[in-house]
């Protein structure tokens, strides 16, 4: 079909289109989905600035649409640049009194505070509970992500999961 066709008669939705040819401009928005979370369910003293080791985004309600997510290294890989928005629920507590979370892009932690950047969600005390948080993001192609520690923790990454995707 030409476009003089479509200008001339209009699209009638019923028709068959055949195209051929690239699309340019096309958005990969909604894409490179993904939820992990781990293969063990035991308690694990993390240290400041270690990745929490989700190694699991194929089983159960675990995904990786575009496979984007690294079950070696823990991080998200950007497939292009855009706009990404990540979250994280993590168990933590046991025994330690103090611990801390964070997202980490690259090789740095996201500062998005002005005072105490590393931290997306701090809590103190030795009862167990979740400490979840979540970031919108621009990043480049290639470029990583992980959730990490923000201080020594202790956690249960078997009671925890994060995930993420693009949105624009």
């Amino acid at each position: 079909m030409t476009i003089s066709k479509i200008q001339a008669e209009s699209m009638n939705l019923a028709d068959t289109y055949a195209f051929s040819g690239s699309v340019s401009g096309a958005s990969v928005s909604g894409s490179a989905a993904f939820l992990a979370r781990a293969n063990t369910n035991a308690w694990a003293t993390v240290a400041d600035n270690e990745i929490l080791a989700f190694n699991n985004d194929s089983t159960e309600d675990s995904f990786d649409t575009d496979s984007c997510y690294n079950t070696t290294t823990y991080k998200f890989v950007a497939p292009a640049a855009g706009v990404y928005i990540f979250y994280y629920s993590v168990y933590t507590a046991n025994a330690d009194t103090s611990n801390a979370f964070s997202f980490l892009k690259n090789s740095a932690k996201v500062a998005s505070q002005h005072n105490n950047g590393e931290y997306f969600s701090y809590d103190t005390g030795d009862r167990d509970h979740i400490q979840t948080s979540s970031v919108i993001i621009n990043l480049a192609s290639g470029e990583t992500i992980a959730v990490c520690s923000s201080g020594s923790s202790d956690v249960v990454v078997g009671h925890s999961h994060w995930g993420g995707c693009r949105l624009a």
